[in-house]
């Protein structure tokens, strides 16, 4: 941050709801760094004058995901959203929760189905640690030293799921879960395109194909595409989606073919 830049004056309109209140906007109004993030601008209001506006808030930098929310009616991370730009689009900056999952209290929201979804497909987010350790920005135990790991060949054209941090913008900004609460959703949907992919289990391939297939699997999606155009990390579930479609009506076809 430029500390001898002037602090700059926003107004964030926030959504408050509470069990048995209207939902309601207030306005705050906060002295905040130029090249500060929206994330700064809601801990300054917390801070410095109401404790009892709550969000979500944990690395600061585009890891966790905690800090999803829509700002100007956008599903964005508060974290890596710079003030200056939000304030360029609407002032006041107006700031509510994700949409299509239910309220806790103002910018949180109950992410307990959404999780419930993810298990379906039996991703595994976290991993053993690879074999080699890779060059590290961060201080190394004594007596071990960093081996750099180069990638393969055309590695940069590779896309993984292990990218999604699970964040939730991509349920909130898809239409078709607005209008299907039994969607597993474009989250859910990829996270089983990518286990299908890993697995080296037959009878596990076919199960979760036969998940992507039914009720509330892929034939649900609207194909508009938000998802990914949200998506903060690139995953591009819609593109997840439209694979499983691919390879549902391959089998289709095959089996057509035999009879």
């Amino acid at each position: 941050m430029n500390s001898s830049s002037a602090p700059l004056e926003v107004s964030f309109r926030i959504r408050r709801s509470r069990p048995g209140i209207a939902s309601h906007f207030d306005l705050f109004r906060i002295a905040i760094n130029p090249d500060g993030k929206v994330l700064d601008g809601l801990d300054a209001i917390w801070a410095t004058q109401d404790h009892g506006v709550m969000f979500r808030r944990a690395c600061h930098h585009s890891s966790c995901g905690a800090c999803a929310m829509r700002i100007n009616g956008k599903e964005r991370l508060a974290c890596i959203t710079p003030v200056a730009v939000a304030l360029q689009e609407h002032d006041p900056v107006v700031v509510e929760p994700l949409n299509n999952l239910p309220i806790v209290a103002d910018l949180v929201v109950d992410v307990a189905g959404f999780f419930a979804r993810m298990t379906a497909s039996d991703m595994v987010i976290t991993r053993r640690g690879e074999d080699v350790l890779p060059v590290s920005v961060d201080p190394l135990p004594p007596k071990v030293e960093s081996v750099a790991v180069h990638p393969l060949e055309g590695a940069a054209s590779v896309s993984r799921f292990e990218s999604c941090i699970e964040c939730g913008i991509c349920v909130s900004a898809c239409p078709s879960m607005a209008a299907d609460d039994g969607f597993l959703g474009p989250a859910a949907l990829a996270a089983i395109h990518r286990t299908r992919q890993a697995t080296g289990d037959g009878e596990e391939a076919r199960r979760l194909l036969a998940l992507a297939d039914g009720e509330g699997g892929v034939w649900r999606c609207h194909s508009s595409f938000e998802c990914s155009a949200t998506c903060p990390q690139g995953v591009d579930p819609a593109a997840q989606i439209m694979d499983l479609r691919r390879q549902i009506l391959s089998l289709r076809l095959k089996s057509l073919g035999r009879r």
